[in-house]
């Protein structure tokens, strides 16, 4: 299976992600710390800013993201794909422990 390689700006954590994977199954696959809750685009957890690279949205009908945001490069990455390399900054924080 070919991949893609998705990085978290803040922290520089990097993980693999599948051509046909959502992001969040990869973070969690690979225990990468990404905010989540819900994984069906309906809780906003993970909603994150793609600064660089191909962030494809899966579902918009479906899942709870505005074309304003949409439009400012943010993605609910538990249904959207990478293509290629990206890094991400998810707009929530994770709690510290």
């Amino acid at each position: 299976m070919s991949s893609n390689r998705v990085t978290i700006q803040a922290t520089g954590e990097a993980f693999e992600v599948g051509n046909r994977e959502f992001i969040l199954d990869a973070a969690i696959r690979q225990q990468a710390k990404i905010p989540y809750s819900c994984r069906n685009g309906t809780c906003r957890t993970c909603i994150s800013t793609v600064i660089e690279g191909n962030v494809q949205q899966h579902d918009i009908e479906d899942c709870l993201i505005s074309p304003s945001e949409l439009a400012a490069n943010q993605r609910l990455v538990c249904l959207s794909t990478a293509t290629g390399e990206v890094v991400i900054e998810p707009l929530r924080k994770l709690p510290r422990r």
